[in-house]
């Protein structure tokens, strides 16, 4: 039993500390950014059941009678067993208290947009918030009620078929759970914050999420329309990434226009309701 304690940890250990480095070789990351996503939470929930595993069966041995495992070995699991439960019972405290944060302060910098706000459109399979700002911006808000905020100036900056290649790009976060992933990552990055492995797995998330939700986007309103409105956003607001998003989405094979469709959220808009109506913004 106890070696099999120390194999699951030990093969946790190991995805802790080679996955980082073997999945961010290559460039076929960038080529296929859903696949990599997948893979890179593969090794996450690989890890956390490996560890599982270690502890359910160190508790399980430990109340074995120690003439069938051993007097040593059952001293060992019993250490074990108790060190590994007090341990997890810390880290899900910790990982509650790290999450609260994190969704207390992005339901705030929701909320301080509701004054501004100009129109709500309630879609297919999300609110669009229309808000005023000098700055070209969109983003998508899950939760019980998804939102997409788009300001004013992004609006006056785009043309319809860029603008409405923005929107499957934030409407794609929200249909992929896009927000779940980058959730998970922060806490987790928040958790190990001293080893690479946590800050890692951030790191990729949130470039991944991009450039998958960037190949729907491509997919459904086209690669000239996506990739000119990031050129355009890039340029106005001297964003690097954004212009190598941009140029990405030239070096991949695209459907024929005769083959897009975007989705009817996108195409199809309810009546547009007064900022007067507004009371605050749901989360």
């Amino acid at each position: 039993m106890l070696w099999w304690v120390i194999a699951c940890f030990a093969g946790a250990l190991a995805v802790a500390l080679f996955a980082p480095l073997l999945l961010a070789v290559g460039r076929k990351q960038l080529l296929h950014p859903r696949t990599a996503l997948i893979a890179w939470f593969g090794a996450f929930f690989t890890g956390i059941t490996l560890t599982l595993a270690g502890l359910i069966v160190s508790a399980v041995a430990s109340l074995s009678p120690p003439a069938q495992v051993g007097a040593v070995d059952s001293l060992l699991l019993h250490g074990v067993a108790w060190l590994g439960l007090g341990g997890f019972g810390a880290l899900a405290a910790y990982v509650a208290t790290s999450a609260e944060p994190l969704v207390e302060q992005q339901r705030a910098a929701v909320h301080a947009l509701a004054p501004v706000a100009r129109s709500r459109e309630a879609r297919a399979g999300f609110t669009l918030v229309r808000f005023t700002s000098s700055d070209p911006v969109a983003f998508a808000v899950p939760g019980r009620s998804p939102e997409i905020f788009v300001s004013s100036a992004l609006e006056a900056l785009l043309s319809k078929p860029q603008f409405d290649a923005v929107l499957a790009h934030e409407y794609a976060h929200l249909r992929h759970r896009h927000g779940w992933a980058l959730c998970i990552a922060q806490v987790n990055a928040a958790v190990l914050v001293r080893l690479r492995a946590g800050q890692a797995l951030l790191r990729a998330t949130s470039l991944l999420v991009e450039l998958a939700a960037d190949d729907v986007a491509a997919r459904q309103a086209g690669a000239a329309n996506l990739g000119n409105a990031l050129s355009i956003l890039a340029t106005r607001q001297g964003d690097a990434a954004m212009m190598v998003r941009a140029e990405r989405l030239t070096n991949k094979r695209w459907p024929r226009a005769s083959r897009r469709r975007l989705p009817k959220a996108i195409t199809m808009a309810a009546p547009v309701h007064d900022h007067s109506y507004i009371r605050g913004v749901s989360y």
